[in-house]
């Protein structure tokens, strides 16, 4: 799946919290930090439906991060209304 997603107010989180069931008050989504992220020098911005949207393109690169537990950023949305479906691939191995 390629999603578009609204992140809105990022939460950034550096260790699991299994007690977040949602966004914290005042914030939209949660970034859990990783180490490596896709280099955001190679982020191409496009335009769908007159929104500029950011598409991460670049191989993944070391963000110095030392405190946190996770190896590769996640974001999590939990309202389905800030998640749109974009591209489906179906691949047959």
């Amino acid at each position: 799946f390629l999603n578009e997603v609204a992140l809105g107010k990022e939460h950034h989180i550096f260790v699991d919290d299994s007690s977040l069931t949602k966004a914290p008050a005042g914030f939209d989504s949660i970034v859990a930090r990783g180490t490596t992220e896709p280099d955001p020098a190679l982020d191409t911005t496009i335009e769908l439906e007159k929104k500029k949207v950011v598409v991460p393109q670049g191989k993944p690169k070391n963000m110095g991060l030392k405190s946190t537990t996770f190896s590769q950023s996640e974001y999590l949305v939990y309202k389905e209304s800030q998640n749109r479906i974009r591209y489906l691939l179906k691949m047959k191995f």
